[in-house]
């Protein structure tokens, strides 16, 4: 073929003319095309996303909780005074399988939030004594509550609390510090009264083992919280107080809600009202009673022994111990004892008085004494004076008894024993006991009457006079029927008499009753005469003027 081709060469019309060669122009390396433009705006929108994304998201923090109970992961909210600050993102539990661990996303605003002071709780519905509370998260569900702090480090683990704290930082009002002997029946959240009103609550309490003792922890909101001053008197209100004693039956109680959850009402003493607030913390004792907490200061306890050869039963500790009318103490412990010599069991009674309470005659007995032992002094004086203690009877419808102090008169000389630690005031026999032995020998000389030879003795006259009337002669018992028929003709004519003068339709009372309306006749016109004489004394001399003729109007009508 390659020879047949050379052999026929190409006519020149039909070669074809030369092609021209390509002019190659070189791009500018620097111009992007527009097709790389809505790529590189992706790429801008979505560094711009990510970085607002970076500032806005805060710290991460993870709260241990005792149970997840509402809790979701992407759902619940974590919210400070309402405003939604944060999202659970995930929850687990722990390594020991003992708590929850619930991861919490902030946001980037709330980065103030995770220090070390701040408080975690889950808001759920609650009804307990301080009220009903997260009952919207009924709808909502439950979230997260945030109590933020104050402190300046930062902090990425905390312990949720399980119930919500009942004071909140920054609310207004002031707390304080109340020491009992005994909780009663209140609780966190009982309420505080003044005067029956609502003030505050109770936001805690802890036992000290060292003191013994309760402190309870309270807050008074604003703007009560000046109601409180270092003279203010708090008392348990809980409940219902009902006393019996010898002043009767007393009944005493705050308001409804005070009676079912308990309460704690406090006033402040008259003297002290223009006294300033009390700072924050100050410490008050919480009294059983309005009564005890209101009482005027009675200094510290005088205690003094008694001994009772008798039964004290009706006496309890706490009985009041009375001076002429006045409660001066009450009884602190009671304890037998035994009297070797007299093979007694005599009672030692042990009281707790306040001699302060008796003010001025206190003071008028104690002008010239030292300032030492003065009250030692005082009850010396008293004793001397004739003051004895006795059990005496306060209530005789529950039996109640109490110790009296008072001047017995025609007392043995006595004198107050100070030898021992306490002194021994001396005691007399209670009413009571006196009465028993007097009694006793009553039934005793009663008992030596010979009630069955006096009885037989009357049986034995009774059967003789029988036998007498027996032996009557046959004249003898003819009087005496003759006597008894005397005896009921008179009786017969008795009731006759009596019908005849007491019967309504009598003769004799019919009489009586005519007589009676004669005299009454009489004395009217006797009235009437002395009317007109009254009028007419003339007419004693002249006589009754004739009457005056009728007129024709007279003697028509």
């Amino acid at each position: 073929m390659t020879d047949e081709t050379d052999a026929n060469p190409p006519s020149p019309a039909s070669v074809p003319a030369a092609v021209p060669e390509p002019l190659v122009t070189k791009k500018n390396p620097l111009r992007l095309s527009l097709v790389w433009i809505v790529p590189i705006l992706a790429v801008i929108v979505g560094a711009s996303l990510l970085l607002r994304s970076y500032f806005e998201i805060g710290p991460h923090v993870v709260i241990e909780f005792r149970t997840a109970e509402g809790l979701e992961p992407g759902k619940t909210q974590v919210r400070y005074k309402e405003v939604v600050i944060g999202h659970v993102d995930t929850v687990s539990l722990s390594s020991d399988r003992q708590r929850v661990l619930v991861g919490v996303q902030l946001v980037g605003g709330a980065a103030g939030v995770a220090v070390d002071d701040t408080l975690f709780w889950v808001v759920r519905p609650r009804i307990g004594t301080a009220g009903v509370s997260g009952l919207g998260t009924f709808f909502s569900g439950a979230y997260i509550g945030v109590d933020a702090g104050v402190s300046q480090v930062t902090r990425r683990n905390f312990v949720g609390l399980e119930v919500p704290p009942y004071v909140l930082r920054g609310e207004p009002g002031r707390r304080f510090v109340l020491h009992a002997k005994d909780l009663g029946s209140l609780d966190v959240g009982s309420p505080i009264y003044y005067r029956r009103a609502r003030v505050g609550r109770v936001v805690g309490y802890a036992l000290d083992p060292q003191a013994d003792e309760l402190q309870i922890q309270i807050f008074i909101e604003a703007p009560y919280e000046s109601l409180v001053t270092q003279q203010a008197r708090f008392w348990n209100a809980s409940g219902l107080d009902v006393t019996l004693n010898a002043s009767g039956l007393t009944l005493n109680a705050q308001t409804l809600a005070s009676v079912i959850t308990g309460g704690i009402a406090f006033e402040r003493l008259p003297a002290a009202a223009t006294l300033p607030a009390a700072p924050a913390g100050s410490p008050f004792y919480l009294f059983h009673d309005r009564k005890t907490a209101l009482a005027a200061p009675d200094g510290p306890p005088f205690t003094i022994r008694m001994v009772f050869d008798q039964s004290v039963r009706g006496l309890a500790i706490g009985a009041p111990v009375d001076f002429l009318g006045i409660e001066i103490g009450n009884v602190r412990s009671m304890a037998l004892l035994y009297d070797k010599q007299r093979q007694r069991f005599p009672m030692e009674v042990t009281a707790d008085i306040y001699p302060l309470r008796l003010g001025a005659v206190r003071n008028a007995m104690l002008d010239s004494t030292s300032a030492a032992n003065t009250d030692t002094v005082f009850m010396k004086k008293l004793v001397e004076r004739g003051l004895r203690a006795q059990v005496r009877t306060a209530n005789l419808l529950t039996g109640q008894q109490y110790v009296a102090l008072d001047f017995i008169a025609k007392a043995a000389p006595a004198t107050l024993d100070t030898r021992g630690d306490v002194p021994i005031v001396p005691t007399v026999p209670g009413t009571l006991s006196e009465l028993q032995p007097q009694l006793a020998e009553i039934v005793g000389k009663l008992s030596k009457v010979p009630f069955d030879d006096i009885g037989e003795g009357l049986q034995a006259t009774l059967s003789q006079a029988r036998s007498a009337i027996a032996q009557l002669t046959p004249e003898a018992q003819k009087a005496l029927a003759d006597v008894q028929k005397t005896l009921t003709s008179v009786q017969e004519t008795l009731a006759r008499l009596d019908r005849n003068l007491l019967d309504s339709g009598a003769p004799v009372q019919r009489n009586v009753e005519q007589t009676l309306n004669e005299l009454q006749r009489a004395a009217q016109s006797l009235r009437v005469l002395g009317d007109y004489l009254q009028r007419h004394p003339e007419s004693m001399l002249r006589g009754k003027p004739a009457d005056a003729p009728m007129s024709g109007s007279e003697k028509s009508r």
